[in-house]
């Protein structure tokens, strides 16, 4: 058997030093660089490169290659509207207060406005009314005329009176206020009302030439001090009108 052994190994020797074996050459670069499909396989599989940075410098370019584009809008894409707001079910429209009609207007048959609560910031319409109504509510059209002429007279003295008629009314000279701006209420609504037309038509027309510039009066009911110091203009119903010499003076 070790014969057969020997016998062997010599077969094997001879072949392998003679020609019957063939050996071909072969490119050692096939095998420092991988093929192809090897190297994608591997890439996919290795984690990308990091770029150390160094402190106080800006990151290179490849730091945002890692990062993938932020992907491009559609015009496809459906945008978001918000929803109108619920209409209410009901709607109110609030409209400002009218004015006060002016002396003009009323004239032309503007309706009458209210009696004013005072005569705070009271128009000189409302404020001539207020005093027609108190003064001589009970007279005929010519005498509550002549209470307003005395009051349109005072106001072309201002340095004296005042340069409006609702300056011109003061508690002590007119005694039916029995504040600066207050006075009773006014509950006669019909009187009110002829009263304010009255003071109109003063106050487009201005004084009147029938009491030659008259600016104090008083009723037949008393006798002021004041009164024999003036000159005395005419009666009308029951107020005595005057003319104050002094105001020619001023």
């Amino acid at each position: 058997m070790i014969r057969e052994i020997l016998v062997t190994a010599i077969a094997l020797v001879a072949a392998w030093n003679s020609s019957s074996l063939l050996f071909a050459r072969v490119d050692e670069s096939q095998f420092r660089q991988p093929a192809p499909g090897v190297e994608a396989r591997r890439s996919s599989l290795m984690p990308p490169p990091t770029l150390r940075v160094r402190r106080g410098t800006q990151p290179a370019l490849s730091d945002n290659l890692s990062k993938a584009p932020a992907p491009m809008p559609s015009r496809l894409t459906l945008r978001r509207v918000s929803a109108p707001l619920p209409r209410p079910v009901q709607v109110r429209t609030v409209r400002p207060y009218p004015r006060p009609a002016t002396a003009a207007q009323i004239l032309e048959g503007s309706p009458i406005p209210l009696p004013p609560a005072s005569l705070r910031n009271a128009s000189d319409l409302s404020c001539v009314a207020v005093a027609i109504y108190h003064e001589a509510r009970d007279q005929d059209d010519f005498g509550q005329r002549a209470v307003a002429s005395v009051i349109l007279q005072r106001a072309k003295l201002p340095h004296r009176w005042g340069a409006t008629a609702c300056a011109t009314l003061d508690p002590t000279q007119f005694s039916f206020l029995t504040s600066r701006y207050d006075y009773p209420l006014i509950d006669d609504m019909e009187a009110w009302r002829k009263a304010v037309r009255v003071a109109a038509r003063a106050l487009v027309e201005g004084p009147m030439p029938e009491l030659k510039g008259a600016d104090h009066y008083h009723t037949t009911a008393v006798t002021p001090d004041w009164a024999p110091h003036m000159m005395r203009v005419r009666l009308i119903d029951d107020h005595i009108f005057y003319v104050d010499p002094r105001s020619s003076a001023l």
